[in-house]
């Protein structure tokens, strides 16, 4: 089973390394000059539209599913909601500095700025989302009540492939598919049907962008995606797990 106000840390998490690995990558390309080059606005407009997408899903899985399902019971603070509107209009600003970077000769000192702004802002409001939601949350609602919202978010089908990526990411494979899966109650093989292609992406096609500006290498062009004989053994594996871990079960 999923328990929320873990899994709610963690997703806080996700998003505050994104924002610390892009505060570096950005650092790292303005001390080697503040003009980038062509590859280096590619990948930090290809981060940014990720990282875009990944807030903005979280967000709404707050304000459109959880936040609703709280306030049947508990007065949920209006601000923390609000916070969501100036933090995206801030972002609004961002994107159009990110897009600006296509112009020649134009500086990351203020796109730079602006990141600052939102690392102030973001940060704080993920804080104060734990410090009031999660106690709130654990005093007022039981634990298979909360089970229902994480299974609809972590279930989405409409979900951007960022938002578990980071989540997988951050936290680190191992630790999610021997700690967290199976603390949660989570099949072995939901890994290579759901889990293992977000990670996969967000790690090569994501991730990669920041190292590389990091680095200061051109990023690799993504992998190939996979041939239909892969696919098709793939399949074949998934299967041969679902037998194995139903049999288990039934003998037990």
């Amino acid at each position: 089973m999923y328990y929320f106000y873990f899994r709610w840390y963690i997703a806080h998490d996700s998003i505050r390394n994104e924002v610390d690995e892009f505060e570096s990558a950005l650092d790292a390309t303005i001390k080697r000059n503040e003009i980038p080059k062509d590859w280096e606005v590619a990948s930090i407009q290809r981060w940014w539209r990720s990282h875009y997408d990944h807030i903005h899903s979280h967000h709404m899985n707050e304000d459109i599913k959880l936040n609703p399902f709280l306030r049947q019971r508990i007065v949920y603070p209006e601000k923390l909601e609000a916070d969501h509107i100036v933090l995206v209009d801030h972002m609004k600003t961002i994107g159009n500095l990110v897009d600006c970077l296509s112009e020649t000769g134009t500086s990351l000192v203020n796109l730079s700025s602006a990141w600052d702004d939102y690392m102030n802002m973001i940060k704080p409001h993920l804080l104060e989302e734990e410090y009031y939601g999660i106690p709130l949350m654990r005093a007022y609602f039981k634990e298979q009540e909360m089970s229902k919202i994480v299974h609809e978010i972590v279930g989405s089908k409409t979900a951007p492939r960022e938002e578990m990526g980071a989540f997988i990411y951050f936290l680190g494979e191992n630790k999610f598919r021997y700690e967290f899966m199976k603390e949660h109650g989570v099949p072995f093989f939901v890994w290579w049907l759901e889990f293992k292609s977000k990670f996969e992406y967000y790690k090569t096609e994501v991730m990669s962008q920041l190292e590389a500006l990091k680095a200061g290498i051109p990023p690799s062009p993504p992998p190939p995606k996979s041939s239909n004989m892969a696919h098709l053994l793939g399949i074949a594996g998934i299967a041969l797990g679902l037998g194995m871990y139903f049999l288990r079960k039934n003998s037990v």
